[in-house]
């Protein structure tokens, strides 16, 4: 392993410790909740005090990453989050609890944009970023589906108190293997300034729209507790959008939203999460209700899907380099709908191995096939100088995709179920909401394919596969060289007869940039080199 890869093994291996950290507790509410004397009105927010600061400050986080370095905020990040997590794992009231927990979802947030920007910033736009993104989602895949796994066996033998020490344990070891491998990044010139006003629009708006879609279902969407905080949040938002087109330091510079496809992305990204929680919450819903399984044994229904994400993602990132992204996106939701029509049809007497089995398995190709090529989007035309804040926003739809995703859901659920209090009948007999939930992840599916389908702009594959005796074109010159072979040639004559040919030889070669070197650098020199390369192949 190269001294690159092994910057970004701590980047890529912490997208696992949020989502495992975030799914296992959702499947250790009730014996939380009984430990340490939750009410019932106070057991919402076991999830949601990780979940509102988390969303809250990511813009904010991301953007201090790109003003004052991806590195340093990363491992604040990583102590400041395993810090809590050790807290929460000693916590002796539902006060501690939450406190500890919003504290914690705030290390997350400085987190996970910090390690979008590094891999982005330390490759460039390729076959060896698309890897490295294919790995960065093949560990979120996994940590969704093994922190179910793990909670459910933790609850069983030891107690629900060490899926946080093992959170902190693995965030300790992440930190110390980050501080020796991730570069030093250097001083800027200029000392950078902070949109401060921005910044407290921006955190306290999301943190309000979270905290709305987060408790709308509990404590009513009209309710005294809800509407005041969604409209004061609405005001800071339009607020921000306001100050971010005065200022001359803007915390989210507007241009950001003029590419096409990143905005794109984030819309599909707010909508692949809803959907993704969605299955999630609800096959952990049918698992537990309609089947009547335990907890563990709910775990080991999820095994298939955890497994498969492994293999699925690591094929991903070997072939998305040689295909175009938006008709691998398309495929991806219409293979999550199908997903979800399968759940529909299950009930009590259905066998595992019948439907949920083949399901899960459909989900996890459709998951890769859409999710991760959403993201390659997402920061493939970002400039690094703004990569911090394009992991942020683009973070930031997955994160209110979610709860919006199931607040929606519940709704839908509840309703055909019981009544707006959330009164159920229990067991099986809830698969009558359940279904109801399903089909509307099939609109949801729906509804992300054709948006992807009229907005996404149609791309050409990051890295053609070219073989010996391929034409190469190159841009924007007119200049066909027939193969690579004769690129070797003119290349060499180039080198003797001057610096007329290597400018025309250093624009683009088959509609993508020639990346100057992992780390920048000489671009002439890079290109030269590499088309030198190419010719001796």
């Amino acid at each position: 392993m190269n001294r690159e890869s092994q910057a970004l093994t701590p980047p890529i291996q912490l997208r696992l410790l949020p989502l495992v950290n975030g799914a296992s507790v959702s499947v250790a509410i009730l014996p939380i909740a009984q430990d340490l004397n939750f009410t019932v009105t106070e057991v919402l927010w076991i999830l949601n005090a990780y979940t509102i600061t988390f969303a809250g400050l990511l813009l904010l986080s991301g953007r201090l990453g790109d003003l004052f370095g991806h590195r340093r905020m990363f491992m604040f990040g990583l102590f400041w989050f395993a810090l809590w997590a050790l807290v929460v794992s000693f916590s002796t009231s539902p006060i501690m609890f939450i406190l500890s927990r919003a504290l914690q979802g705030m290390g997350a947030a400085s987190t996970i944009p910090t390690a979008m920007a590094l891999i982005a910033t330390n490759y460039p736009v390729g076959p060896e970023r698309t890897k490295a993104f294919s790995i960065f989602g093949a560990f979120g895949g996994l940590g969704a589906v093994t922190g179910i796994l793990l909670a459910g066996g933790l609850i069983a033998s030891i107690g629900w108190q060490w899926i946080f020490r093992i959170s902190a344990i693995a965030a300790f070891i992440l930190l110390a293997i980050s501080f020796f491998v991730i570069p030093l990044t250097p001083p800027k010139a200029e000392k950078p300034k902070v949109d401060f006003l921005g910044a407290f629009t921006a955190t306290l708006g999301v943190t309000g729209i979270v905290y709305y879609i987060s408790t709308g279902v509990e404590y009513g969407w009209g309710s005294a507790k809800t509407i005041p905080v969604f409209v004061v949040a609405i005001i800071l938002v339009v607020s921000f959008v306001f100050i971010e087109s005065r200022v001359h330091h803007p915390l989210m510079p507007l241009r950001i939203w003029k590419v096409k496809s990143f905005t794109t992305s984030v819309a599909l990204a707010f909508v692949s999460m809803a959907k993704f929680q969605g299955v999630i919450y609800y096959a952990n819903m049918t698992f537990q209700e309609v089947y009547q399984w335990t907890a563990i044994k709910t775990a080991l229904g999820f095994l298939v899907h955890s497994l498969l994400a492994v293999v699925v993602f690591g094929i991903l990132g070997r072939t998305l380099p040689r295909l175009p992204l938006k008709p691998l996106i398309l495929t991806g939701f219409l293979l999550r709908c199908v997903t979800a029509l399968m759940f529909s049809f299950v009930n009590e007497n259905t066998s595992y191995w019948a439907l949920p089995f083949p399901a899960f398995i459909i989900h996890i190709f459709g998951v890769g096939l859409s999710l991760l090529p959403i993201q390659i989007t997402a920061v493939r035309d970002a400039e690094n100088k703004d990569q911090g804040l394009v992991g942020a926003l683009y973070n930031t739809g997955l994160q209110l995709g979610a709860p919006f995703g199931i607040a929606i859901l519940n709704v839908i659920a509840i309703s055909t179920n019981g009544n707006s209090t959330g009164a159920v009948r229990g067991g099986p007999a809830l698969m009558k909401g359940f279904r109801n939930a399903f089909y509307a992840m099939i609109a949801m599916g729906l509804f992300g394919f054709f948006l992807a389908l009229v907005i996404l702009p149609w791309d050409k594959p990051v890295r053609p596969a070219v073989k010996k005796g391929d034409k190469v074109e190159v841009e924007p010159s007119e200049l066909e060289i027939g193969t690579i072979d004769e690129l070797g040639r003119v290349m060499d004559e180039s080198g003797s007869a001057g610096g007329e040919k290597e400018e025309v030889l250093g624009s683009e070669v088959v509609g993508e940039p020639v990346a100057a070197g992992r780390r920048g650098g000489d671009s002439d020199s890079s290109t030269i080199g590499s088309l030198d390369k190419l010719g001796k192949a």
